[in-house]
């Protein structure tokens, strides 16, 4: 009675971690799959190079209105 106690005792406890590992393969397996890629199909450096240009794009756009915005109150 006691030695089976023990091993349920034994299973209770190890089967979390035993999950938690499993979980943890899978989730790794499954980004292994679609490493460097976004849903788009772009890689994230060419979706970063697509956000910088965008941003460069941006402050360009707020640079002229600075610039307007300087001329229109000086006179």
């Amino acid at each position: 009675m006691e030695e089976t106690h023990w091993l349920v005792n034994l299973i209770i406890s190890w089967v979390p971690f035993i999950l938690l590992v499993i979980v943890w393969v899978f989730l790794m397996r499954s980004m292994r799959m679609n490493w460097g890629r976004s849903a788009s199909g772009a890689t994230w450096i060419e979706l970063t190079e697509q956000q910088l240009a965008e941003i460069r794009r941006i402050n360009a756009t707020l640079e002229r209105i600075a610039v307007a915005l300087e001329k229109r109150a000086q006179g």
